[in-house]
């Protein structure tokens, strides 16, 4: 008799024949049976969020989870398997992120955690919010403890574990705690983001980022009604900041987060936007409306949380990522190029069918060409794929002239492609169909899809903006080379009967040129060394800010005079005018992540020598600026250039 443990099962065989045959047949099972765990592991499933976990009885929630080793496919089920931790209900399957906590405000909740890993596990967040946010349980290696406590005030909160390690698998160990008002009705969804990475600050760092537990295009694919509002919330559970941004259609934010306490809005101090940053470990509930049929996106907007096969070359350490790490072709299949945290949205006519887009269009009232071309290298601006528009410039910048065009009217942007390459261009913030929002293979309609724009060809874009403010131009397609090349810019919708005047109406677009954070710089407006600009006295400027940097998610922007912190009032945000309320002076410092616009108000009063700083991390860009009264001769401030 041989006996071989694997497990917790032990397999026993007996011989009554050939014993050739019997031990031949006795050391391939003992070999299948003893060989590596990884086999034995059993798959972890995405978690959509939609069904709580446990057992309500009078007012008090019974949890069993388990901590569990197994394997996760991010990519879709025949994609890599990755091995991990998670959580688990006691008797059910493994699931990622975890089983869903949701109570009301008040519920007694009575959690079981069983730990059945080989290592010992920190358990965190099954507590009163708010509480505090070191409390934890520490489980040894098959150990069960129990936790009891009350459903706090109403937030949006996670759970998470990690273990005594610092473990590749512990990435996963996350779920969401949702604590809703008493007597609510929620028709809410949830969407948790997570991080695994493993080798970080290595040449062979690895990563994966996921909602849900997949990753695009393997998330969810969303749908929605026209005229029936939404309301979802977003859970950080990662390390890394991530600016969500929505295609098409503005949000209000409903509530943030910071994993302990929640600020729930009231209804007119909603903010209303189109990116909104989630801080690692925060949150925020968001509600929109879909207005217009037809496919969208949901998506981190820093290129390497949303981007396929890229990288940020900070991950790889202080050499920087191998060869190979950052070969990027985009492709037709289903990914169309993008990856990670991203979500399709397909908004459907009343659940009847969707409309299509039409491919005969009204009349436009005005026609722009936008011509794509390479740049060739000037002084501090490497060579790099730029925009040329007809009329206005005779040759392509660092970055992309501001498309100025009038609310409410109908504008053709005919998009000409004179790259060896393909592009698109998306139209940020704008308010659009859905067909010419700028997304290739996905925008539009199943039956008329969004088309890349092939080297030799072109696309009109039209559009009717509905309001005017500060949106972005960027390229949506062969991101990396096309979008530190230069291909982004300002939109400024102007109202009807207004012209811009660029003496008083500055734009601030900030980018980066290259592809390695480490070593290339931020830019404003195409360089790292703007000159210095002349304002006067009693004169009220509109300062239009854009992020359009591919990662830099905490840029601040602050404004001095000779070190003392100046004051602006604030405007808009992503486009939209602020509410009275909102429109305040205060101090000229402010965060802009990837994706927002911001427009101040700045009225200098005393001449003298100013600042306008934007810090990204270890990189500043200094626009200089020099305040000198309206009578002052031209020949005064010119010495000072």
């Amino acid at each position: 008799m041989t006996r071989c443990k694997s497990g917790h099962q032990e397999f026993r065989v007996r011989c009554y024949h050939n014993p050739r045959v019997a031990v031949f047949l006795l050391i391939l099972l003992s070999a299948l049976l003893c060989s590596g765990t990884e086999t034995s592991l059993s798959n972890i499933s995405g978690n959509d969020n939609r069904t709580p976990a446990g057992r309500l009885e009078a007012g008090d929630l019974t949890l069993h989870l388990e901590l569990r080793e197994g394997l996760w496919h991010p990519e879709g089920e025949d994609g890599r398997a990755i091995k991990v931790y998670s959580f688990a209900e006691e008797g059910h399957p493994l699931q990622t992120p975890g089983p869903l906590i949701r109570v009301a405000q008040g519920t007694k909740i009575r959690a079981h955690i069983h730990n059945l890993l080989a290592v010992a596990a920190h358990v965190n967040g099954l507590h009163e919010r708010p509480g505090k946010p070191d409390d934890e349980l520490l489980l040894a290696p098959g150990e069960t403890k129990d936790v009891t406590f009350t459903a706090g005030a109403p937030g949006s909160y996670f759970y998470s574990a990690s273990t005594t390690r610092d473990s590749a698998e512990d990435g996963m160990m996350s779920a969401a705690l949702i604590v809703d008002p008493p007597n609510s009705n929620s028709s809410d969804r949830i969407f948790v983001i997570q991080l695994w990475d493993h080798d970080l600050f290595n040449s062979k760092f690895d990563g994966v980022l996921s909602i849900n537990g997949k990753s695009w295009p393997h998330t969810e694919r969303l749908h929605a009604q026209l005229g029936k509002a939404e309301h979802w919330r977003v859970v950080n559970a990662t390390p890394l900041d991530h600016p969500m941004h929505m295609h098409g259609f503005y949000f209000y934010v409903d509530a943030m987060g910071d994993g302990e306490t929640e600020q729930i809005f009231a209804p007119t101090d909603r903010p209303m936007v189109v990116t909104q940053l989630a801080l690692p470990g925060h949150s925020f509930d968001m509600t929109w409306m879909p207005q217009r049929a037809g496919n969208w996106l949901f998506h981190c907007h820093i290129l390497d949380h949303m981007m396929q096969g890229y990288r940020a070359a900070w991950l790889y350490g202080p050499d920087g990522p191998p060869e190979t790490a950052h070969q990027h072709v985009m492709t037709d299949d289903d990914s169309m190029g993008m990856g990670e945290l991203v979500m399709g949205i397909t908004v459907s006519d009343n659940g009847a069918h969707i409309v299509p887009a039409r491919v005969v269009t009204p009349p436009a009232t005005g026609e722009k060409h936008l011509y794509v071309r390479e740049r060739p290298s000037r002084q501090y601006v490497p060579a790099g794929p730029g925009f040329y528009l007809e009329g206005v410039s005779k040759e392509t910048e660092p970055i992309g002239p501001p498309l100025v065009i009038t609310r409410g009217e109908r504008t053709a942007i005919v998009v000409h492609n004179e790259l060896d390459e393909a592009t698109a261009i998306h139209w940020h913030g704008l308010e659009i169909e859905s067909y010419y929002d700028g997304v290739p293979l996905w925008d539009g309609t199943a039956q008329h899809r969004t088309p890349y724009i092939p080297a030799g060809s072109s696309f009109t874009a039209y559009m009717t903006p509905p309001r005017a403010g500060t949106f972005i131009y960027h390229t949506h397609w062969n991101d990396v080379r096309q979008l530190t090349g230069g291909m982004y810019g300002a939109i400024v919708v102007i109202e009807p009967g207004q012209k811009f005047d660029p003496a008083t109406d500055k734009v601030f677009v900030l980018g980066r040129n290259g592809t390695n954070e480490m070593h290339d710089p931020v830019v404003l407006n195409g360089s790292p060394q703007p000159p210095v600009m002349v304002l006067l006295t009693g004169q009220s400027y509109r300062f239009r800010i854009v992020n359009i940097t591919p990662l830099d998610s905490l840029i601040t922007a602050s404004l001095t005079n000779e070190g003392h912190q100046g004051k602006w009032r604030a405007i808009a945000k992503d486009g939209a005018d602020l509410p009275t309320q909102k429109a305040v002076l205060q101090d000229a410092s402010q965060l802009i992540s990837v994706g927002e616009t911001y427009d101040f108000e700045f009225s200098p009063e005393v001449p003298g020598d100013y600042l306008l700083q934007f810090s990204a991390g270890g990189s500043v860009v200094t626009q200089g600026m020099t305040v000198v009264p309206p009578q002052s001769p031209f020949s005064v401030f010119v010495a000072k250039q």
